[in-house]
C-alpha cells in the first residue's frame, strides 16, 4: 500500500462578509487536472487535507464566496508531499 500524508493550509481572512471559502487542490498549476474543491465556513482560516499520496506535487488556491458571488482566487501555492 502507498504511504499517505496530510497537508495543512492556512490563509488570512481579508473579507468581512463571506459566507465561506472554497479551497481547490490540483496536480496541475492551471487547475485542469485532478481538481478537488472543498467549502468551509465563514471566518475559517485553516484547512487540513485528507490523506494524500506521498511524493506528489499539489497546487492550492482559496476563494471567498457569499450570496452576491465569489472573490478572485488567492495566489496559488505548491506543496510537495514528503
Amino acid at each position: 500500500a502507498a504511504s499517505t500524508t496530510q497537508i495543512n493550509l492556512n490563509w488570512t481572512d481579508n473579507s468581512n462578509n463571506e459566507a465561506g471559502f472554497t479551497i481547490q487542490r490540483s496536480t496541475s498549476a492551471d487547475f485542469t487536472a485532478n481538481v478537488t474543491s472543498t467549502n468551509v465556513g465563514a471566518n475559517t482560516t485553516t484547512f487540513q487535507t485528507g490523506n494524500v499520496p506521498r511524493n506528489t506535487l499539489f497546487y492550492f488556491r482559496v476563494q471567498a464566496f457569499n450570496a452576491a458571488g465569489t472573490s478572485a482566487w488567492s495566489n496559488v501555492i505548491s506543496v510537495l508531499t514528503p
